[in-house]
């Protein structure tokens, strides 16, 4: 009969040759799931929330975003492409897949697949804010061109009859308008 020592020094033994046996077998994929951080994910996740969208909500986000694309580029992005030159800079880390693209759409027509609802307006396309001389300029509004990237003149195309709330526009200082 083998000593209570002996036992343990074998058991001991036989845990360390199946880690080893582990590490060597699966080391290199425990090493890239970590590194890519599907293992950090998991063992702590990230606390996500849904966007509870309102126009003035999504306007202030939108001046937010096109104001920190004209720090990174000298000046607004030009109209017909405005909505994909911001969209990285509308992402929001706390919020679930796919929520952050909400920001871009008007809420009453968020129950229409590839309704967006809000346009820029053509006069600061490609400007420098300095150039537009009133800082009260609307920037982006509600548009009855509901495509994406839509733009144009604010007085051609706001929707008729206006959306719910009233049709509503940010201005170049941030101001929210009712058109």
């Amino acid at each position: 009969m083998a000593s209570r020592g002996r036992i343990i020094r074998r058991i001991g033994i036989g845990c360390l040759v199946v880690v080893a046996a582990i590490v060597l077998l699966f080391g290199r994929t425990i090493k890239d799931l970590w590194s890519h951080g599907f293992l950090d994910a998991y063992l702590s996740p990230e606390q996500t929330r849904t966007y509870n969208a309102t126009s003035q909500n999504n306007l202030k986000m939108l001046h937010s975003a096109m104001l920190q694309y004209h720090e990174s580029e000298g000046q607004f992005p030009k109209s017909n492409g405005w909505m994909d030159a911001i969209r990285s800079y509308g992402a929001a880390s706390d919020l679930a897949k796919g929520e952050a693209e909400k920001r871009f759409v008007a809420p009453s027509l968020s129950r229409k697949p590839g309704a967006f609802g809000y346009a820029m307006n053509d006069a600061a396309s490609g400007k420098y804010k300095g150039d537009l001389k009133d800082p009260k300029t609307i920037l982006i509004f509600d548009s009855s061109d509901t495509t994406r990237n839509a733009h144009g003149d604010p007085k051609k195309l706001l929707p008729t009859p206006p959306r719910p709330g009233g049709n509503l526009g940010i201005t170049v200082d941030g101001s929210i308008v009712k058109l």
